[in-house]
Protein backbone atom coordinates (compact mmCIF):
# COMPACT_ATOMS: atom_id res chain seq x y z
CA UNK A 1 0.00 0.00 0.00
CA UNK A 2 2.97 2.10 0.92
CA UNK A 3 4.30 1.66 -2.72
CA UNK A 4 0.96 2.82 -4.41
CA UNK A 5 0.82 6.20 -2.27
CA UNK A 6 4.35 6.49 -2.76
CA UNK A 7 4.05 6.50 -6.42
CA UNK A 8 1.37 8.22 -6.49
CA UNK A 9 3.20 11.21 -4.96
CA UNK A 10 5.86 10.68 -7.47
CA UNK A 11 3.34 11.03 -10.44
CA UNK A 12 1.58 14.09 -8.58
CA UNK A 13 4.84 15.76 -8.26
CA UNK A 14 6.52 15.03 -11.81
CA UNK A 15 3.12 16.32 -13.71
CA UNK A 16 3.62 19.99 -12.97
CA UNK A 17 7.29 19.66 -12.91
CA UNK A 18 6.83 18.82 -16.57
CA UNK A 19 4.61 21.41 -17.49
CA UNK A 20 6.75 23.92 -15.84
CA UNK A 21 9.74 22.69 -17.86
CA UNK A 22 8.18 22.49 -20.62
CA UNK A 23 6.66 25.74 -20.72
CA UNK A 24 10.07 27.66 -19.91
CA UNK A 25 11.21 25.74 -22.61
CA UNK A 26 8.88 26.86 -25.14
CA UNK A 27 9.52 30.06 -23.82
CA UNK A 28 13.44 30.28 -24.53
CA UNK A 29 12.96 28.63 -27.64
CA UNK A 30 9.98 31.20 -28.87
CA UNK A 31 12.81 34.26 -27.32
CA UNK A 32 15.43 32.76 -29.72
CA UNK A 33 13.72 32.58 -32.58
CA UNK A 34 12.74 36.70 -31.94
CA UNK A 35 16.83 37.10 -31.46
CA UNK A 36 17.45 35.65 -34.90
CA UNK A 37 14.22 37.03 -36.66
CA UNK A 38 12.84 33.95 -37.74
CA UNK A 39 10.12 34.90 -40.47
CA UNK A 40 8.50 31.55 -40.13
CA UNK A 41 6.90 32.63 -36.33
CA UNK A 42 4.14 34.82 -38.65
CA UNK A 43 2.84 31.62 -39.97
CA UNK A 44 3.05 29.52 -36.96
CA UNK A 45 0.34 27.99 -35.37
CA UNK A 46 -0.32 28.64 -31.55
CA UNK A 47 2.07 32.15 -32.40
CA UNK A 48 0.03 34.98 -32.00
CA UNK A 49 1.66 38.42 -32.06
CA UNK A 50 -0.04 41.34 -30.33
CA UNK A 51 3.01 43.81 -30.72
CA UNK A 52 4.95 45.25 -33.55
CA UNK A 53 7.85 47.25 -32.94
CA UNK A 54 10.43 48.98 -34.53
CA UNK A 55 8.35 49.98 -37.34
CA UNK A 56 8.78 53.19 -40.16
CA UNK A 57 7.01 56.35 -38.83
CA UNK A 58 3.92 56.23 -40.77
CA UNK A 59 3.45 52.38 -41.25
CA UNK A 60 -0.21 51.43 -41.23
CA UNK A 61 -0.95 48.04 -39.16
CA UNK A 62 -3.70 45.89 -41.19
CA UNK A 63 -4.47 43.22 -38.48
CA UNK A 64 -5.29 39.70 -40.00
CA UNK A 65 -3.21 40.41 -43.24
CA UNK A 66 -1.28 37.84 -45.15
CA UNK A 67 2.54 39.10 -45.71
CA UNK A 68 3.31 38.60 -49.11
CA UNK A 69 6.93 39.17 -50.19
CA UNK A 70 7.59 40.54 -53.49
CA UNK A 71 10.39 41.81 -55.02
CA UNK A 72 11.42 45.42 -55.75
CA UNK A 73 9.84 46.70 -59.21
CA UNK A 74 12.98 48.94 -61.65
CA UNK A 75 12.00 52.04 -61.79
CA UNK A 76 10.54 53.33 -65.04
CA UNK A 77 12.75 55.07 -67.64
Amino acid sequence: MDELLWTLAFAASFVPIWILWRAGRKANNLDFRIAQNDSLLLEEDGVIITQMTAVPAGTQITPNAHVVMAPESEPQR
